[in-house]
């Protein structure tokens, strides 16, 4: 008895709360590398940063995790991460309070988040925003405004 409680206790990790900041919990497990690299936090040119990796999860089997203090992601980044987790959650932290927890969605256009695949496409070339229509969210797939060429989830290519 005494053994399988030490065994729960030596799996548990912890990391300290956040005064202010933002937590996104829930991520499918092996996107948290993604996820910083899509946010610019992989450069060290932030502060504090936590991140958990393959973390247990009754919901998931495994899990990610990142806390980043100081620092309320954009509407934009939000978008990312919905492309790469979408059943990640999302905690806002003001004070040491959760003011905002919510899911990311893909929304029905994204302005540049996503790269056009078509080498002649004007999105390309241009200093245009790229414009991609969503048309099924389950499996992924988007068509690019300007050249109509459609791409599957497997491969969406980041700004």
């Amino acid at each position: 008895m005494a053994t399988d409680k030490l065994q729960r206790e030596e799996k548990t990790i912890k990391v300290s709360a956040l005064t202010d900041g933002t937590v996104i919990d829930h991520l499918a497990g092996g996107t948290g590398l993604r996820v910083l690299r899509v946010l610019g936090l992989d450069k060290g040119t932030m502060g504090p940063v936590a991140i958990g990796l393959a973390l247990d999860s009754r919901k998931l089997g495994k899990k990610d995790l990142i806390k980043i203090e100081k620092r309320e992601i954009t509407q934009e980044e939000v978008n990312k991460i919905a492309l790469i987790s979408p059943e990640a959650t999302l905690s806002i932290i003001r004070g040491t309070h959760v003011v905002r927890k919510f899911r990311p969605e893909i929304p029905d256009l994204l302005e540049s988040v996503v790269r056009c695949l078509n080498p002649s496409c004007v999105s390309n070339h241009e200093r245009i925003k790229s414009r991609f229509r969503v048309l099924k969210r389950d499996p992924l797939r988007l068509r690019c405004e300007y050249c109509e060429r459609a791409i599957s989830g497997d491969d969406v290519e980041l700004l």
